[in-house]
């Protein structure tokens, strides 16, 4: 798999600084299609809810304009028009950091699935699943609490004529639960409609 010669490339290829960039390397296209079967970790879950989304054994596709990772800093960044696709999933922002723990210290072997520690999605976030969407200004996803924080003056998750808004929103993939938290100037606002509680259940 070249996901594997690209993380060795990463591991082992050391420049001042010891940042790599990567911008119009894959085929001297303007867009960087990147496939990385690590990034089911990112899973949302395994059901078909939206923070259950984006797990499993089925690869992400990650369209961006530039890569960069930085070995120190044990991250790599996608920006410019980030578009993330998983099966029937897509994620739209300004840029998607993917963060690691070090090799070195880390119980995985290496550069795995495992080793991923969050994933941040930041700038004009979009997350649509079949019908179900979710805006907000940055979206978290925390490997070591299996949850998901969206956050922003805009912050919505919408089903049908259902929605829900906040400051903060907080979907924990294992119960499904949502927890969602306004400010003193923005208080949450939740509109569902008779017989229909799809917003509250389809997020898990």
């Amino acid at each position: 798999m070249w996901k594997d010669h690209l993380l060795k490339f990463i591991n082992n290829y050391t420049i001042k600084k010891q940042i790599i960039t990567i911008s119009g390397l894959l085929m001297k296209l303007t867009t960087v299609w990147i496939i990385l079967l690590i990034l089911p970790a990112y899973g949302f879950a395994q059901k078909k809810g939206l923070a259950d989304a984006v797990s499993g054994g089925e690869k992400i596709q990650i369209a961006a304009d530039r890569l960069v990772a930085s070995q120190n800093n044990q991250m790599v960044v996608f920006s410019g028009h980030v578009k993330a696709t998983h099966g029937k999933v897509t994620i739209l922002s300004d840029t998607l950091n993917v963060f690691y723990s070090d090799p070195k210290t880390s119980t995985s072997k290496g550069y795995n699935k495992d080793s991923i520690q969050r994933i941040v999605a930041s700038g004009n976030v979009t997350i649509e699943m079949e019908g179900k969407t979710a805006t907000c200004d940055q979206a978290v996803y925390q490997t070591s609490t299996k949850s998901m924080t969206l956050t922003g003056d805009n912050t919505r998750i919408q089903s049908g004529d259902n929605y829900i808004t906040g400051k903060t929103v907080t979907i924990y993939q294992d119960t499904g639960q949502i927890t969602v938290d306004g400010n003193d100037t923005e208080r949450v606002n939740a509109v569902f409609q008779p017989e229909d509680k799809s917003i509250a259940t389809d997020f898990k």
